[in-house]
Formats: C-alpha cells, sequence, structure tokens
C-alpha cells in the first residue's frame, strides 16, 4: 500500500531496473540501454512495438539460446493468439513466476479482508493447463490461467478440487462434462474463480441438462466402476444428488453449494455481458469480485478492494504508459504515464516488462474510474479498437455493452447472449438478443 503513495518514483525505479537487467541482451545493446537516463530517454530511444516487432528475436533466442531479448533463458511460454494467424509465445521467466506470486498473494489478502469465510471451503478454480505442449526445442508452453494457479498461495493450492489431469483433456465437451461432475461432486465450495463469466454459466448448463448422467458417472466412480479424473463423492453428497435427480429444477447454486461466498471473474469489457445472468443465480450474499486487469503479457492491475472492486495497475512489477483514445486514434500516439492519468477518460496500454516486452502496444483499452492513495484505479473495457465507423458514428463495443447493461437494468430482464453486426451496404446494425421468455 505504501508504495501506492508514490507512484512516479515506483515507475521510475521499475524501467531503471528492467533497463540494467537487459542491458546486455542483442535488444538493450541495440538501443542503448545503458546510456538511457529516464522515462524521456527511453521514449526517444524506443519506438512502440507490436509482437510482430519482437517475434523474430523471441525466436531466435528460443532456438540458439542468446540473449535477445531477455538476459535469462525462458523456462516456458504463454501461448495466446496472434493478429497474424499465428499465435504468440510470451516468454516466462524465473522472475515472471515470482512476479505472479506477487500479484497473487496481494489479491488472496485482499479478498481475505473484504469477504468473510472466502476461503473457509473448498475452491473451484477453472483455468487452462500449465502445460499444453512443447515446442521442436523441447520447451514446454502453456496457458496464463494455468501459471496463476500454480502462483496461488500454498495453503489455497491445498483447497482446489480440479485434478490437474482434468485440465489436460483435449475434447471440449468431454473436458465441462468432467468439470461440472467434479463441481458437482464438491459440496463445500466457498469460492469459484473463473476469467469470463460465460465459462462458469456454462458449466452449470452442462450440470442441469446432463444432471442425471453426471449423477450415475460419480455414482459409478465412488464405487470403483468407473475411471477418470474424478475425485470420490461422500456418501452423503451423492445421496444429496441422486435425490435431485428427476427434479433439476432444485438444481441451483445455492443448493449445490450453500457456503459459496465469493465468485472472482472478468466483470469489464465482454466479460460484462454474462454478470446480469450470473448474478440472478447467485444469492446475494455472495460477493461478485472483479479478477483484475490480465492477460497473457502481463498483469496489468490487482483489485485491491474487492468491497468496490477498485484495481490499481500493478506499479510495482511493470512499467506503464497509457496513450489517449482519441490521440490514437488520430494516429498520435504521445504517451502519458501513470500519475498522468485523468479520472474518467480512456487509454490505451503500453508496457514494459521484465521478461522482454519494451513499450509493447498491449491493443487494450482502459478507463481511469478514480485513485486509490496516489495511483490512478483503472477498468478495461476492451479488446483493441473494436469500432464500426460507416457514416461518422464511430460505434465502439463498450458503447454496445454499456448499452445494452443499461436495457437490462431498466426493464430488469437477463439477456443470455447478444451480438450486434453491421451492414456496410445497407448503413445500419442489426442487434440479434438470447433471452428468456417475457411473457408477464
Amino acid at each position: 500500500m505504501e508504495q501506492l503513495q508514490r507512484p512516479r518514483e515506483v515507475q521510475a525505479k521499475v524501467l531503471h531496473d528492467i533497463l540494467a537487467m537487459q542491458a546486455t541482451t542483442g535488444f538493450g545493446r541495440a538501443h542503448r540501454f545503458a546510456k538511457l537516463r529516464g522515462y524521456h530517454d527511453f521514449r526517444l530511444a524506443i519506438p512502440i512495438q507490436t509482437y510482430e516487432d519482437l517475434r523474430l528475436d523471441i525466436e531466435d533466442q528460443e532456438e540458439f539460446k542468446e540473449p535477445r531479448l531477455n538476459s535469462e533463458q525462458p523456462e516456458t511460454y504463454a501461448l495466446t493468439s496472434g493478429t497474424t494467424g499465428k499465435p504468440k509465445l510470451i516468454p516466462i521467466l524465473n522472475r515472471t513466476r515470482e512476479g505472479l506470486r506477487h500479484f497473487q498473494r496481494l489479491s488472496t489478502y485482499a479478498q481475505f479482508e473484504a469477504v468473510r469465510g472466502l476461503f473457509d471451503g473448498k475452491m473451484l478454480v477453472i483455468a487452462g493447463p500449465e502445460v499444453e505442449g512443447y515446442l521442436e526445442t523441447g520447451t514446454s508452453y502453456g496457458s496464463m490461467s494455468g501459471f496463476l494457479t500454480a502462483a496461488l498461495p500454498g495453503a489455497l493450492q491445498q483447497k482446489l478440487c480440479i485434478p490437474d489431469a482434468l485440465y489436460e483433456i483435449d475434447d471440449y465437451q468431454r473436458k465441462y462434462f468432467y468439470l461440472a461432475a467434479c463441481a458437482l461432486a464438491e459440496p463445500h465450495v466457498s469460492v469459484v474463480a473463473s476469467a469470463n463469466p460465460a465459462t462458469f454459466l456454462k458449466l452449470l448448463d452442462i450440470g442441469r441438462q446432463h444432471f442425471s448422467h453426471v449423477v450415475e458417472l460419480l455414482s459409478s466412480h465412488a464405487s470403483g466402476q468407473a475411471e477418470g479424473p474424478l475425485p470420490v463423492p461422500s456418501k452423503r453428497r451423492l445421496r444429496q444428488l441422486q435425490e435431485m435427480v428427476g427434479h433439476e429444477d432444485q438444481v441451483s447454486i445455492q443448493n449445490l453449494w450453500p457456503d459459496l461466498k465469493g465468485v472472482v471473474t472478468w466483470m469489464g469489457g465482454s466479460g460484462s455481458v454474462g454478470i446480469p445472468s450470473l448474478r440472478a443465480k447467485l444469492s446475494p450474499q455472495t460477493a461478485l469480485i472483479e479478477m483484475g486487469y490480465l492477460s497473457s503479457e502481463c498483469v496489468g492491475s490487482v483489485n485491491v478492494d474487492p468491497r468496490t472492486n477498485r484495481c490499481v495497475p500493478m506499479i510495482q512489477e511493470t512499467f506503464f504508459e497509457f496513450v489517449p483514445q482519441s490521440d490514437w486514434d488520430a494516429e498520435r500516439p504521445y504517451a502519458v504515464t501513470v500519475e498522468q492519468l485523468e479520472e474518467g477518460q480512456k487509454y490505451y496500454v503500453v508496457v514494459t516488462t521484465a521478461n522482454g516486452l519494451y513499450r509493447y502496444f498491449m491493443n487494450d483499452l482502459v478507463e481511469v474510474t478514480g485513485r486509490f492513495h496516489q495511483t490512478p484505479t483503472i477498468a478495461f473495457v476492451q479488446k483493441g479498437k473494436g469500432v464500426t465507423n460507416m457514416t461518422g458514428e464511430k460505434l465502439y463495443e463498450y458503447h454496445v455493452t454499456e448499452a445494452m447493461a443499461a436495457l437490462q437494468r431498466r426493464y430488469r430482464i437477463h439477456v443470455e447472449f447478444y451480438v450486434m453486426l453491421a451492414d456496410p451496404q445497407a448503413r445500419h446494425y442489426t442487434l440479434y438478443l438470447e433471452h428468456p421468455s417475457l411473457d408477464a
């Protein structure tokens, strides 16, 4: 918390440490890291980068084991989609893992203080695998959600109720079926964590639609007649589930997990679409906790106050720059630093990380929502430009999500899915909605 009182000083040290640590790399020598004196020099020396600007150095360092971008050889990579159709490999170093552990310690402490009983029971964490495959060099790659799960404090690791082997199932439908079975087997879930609320909603739908089959699988597993990556439910839990078969209207979050204290998920951007439906299925006493602005490239923010879901940039780990939305759209990408952010304004994010991303354009839009001590609080708005402009209207993705949220509040309905399509020839938009019956 003390560091949030002096963000400019903290950020200056982060940038200094990154430049000093990476000065002898190929990128550091080419851009004279050792000669740079502060942010002004840094900004003049290095243009804003995209992944494609750095791809060759990342791939060459992995192939030839030479310090192109990082003085330390990556241990593994976070795999994420790329804009060119070719996946992106984000280096994960030993210090990257330590940064993830730091983030998880901060998050855990804030959540523990804000929501009583949040960690009293089991944790249902829906994530990707830490190891998804291997490069030709033999180095592994995986999902950032898997790395974040592995970075949880040891005491919380023991509370996870999803076996690691389940994440390795490739078949999408089979994986969700087993996830639903695993979740139903545990009666004492006190917290659920999933990057997207739609994932948890999907899990609930599968559990309800295939409830009798899931219970049959758990019964076979408990009697030793079936194998698979599932826990063995207690006799009491199995009996409770068997009594619900044929009464699927009783299959609800409150009946299945009465001890559920909180759901940790993304609540901004397109993630906000599923929040009203999720909120309607939860007890009023169950907290919805913003997970924070996270990506494969870096941990962008941490939720320091889960009661109000205020998130601050991770200024201790990453150096941040922000380009005002209007300036970027006008192709005047003049960046400002964290202490210069203005409340109510939207910015594109540029990061410099300790794992070899320098002035890296995240292609993410965030909004400044206030301040926590002296550090701005931010909220994720949308990925990329996400804008259409047929007749000068400049309709952004967040305009649609905000309008849909307002519509649902006003008419007290829950829209389960929607998509808006632009028709350039007819010069109009068509909004398609999926929702329960609106009959009174």
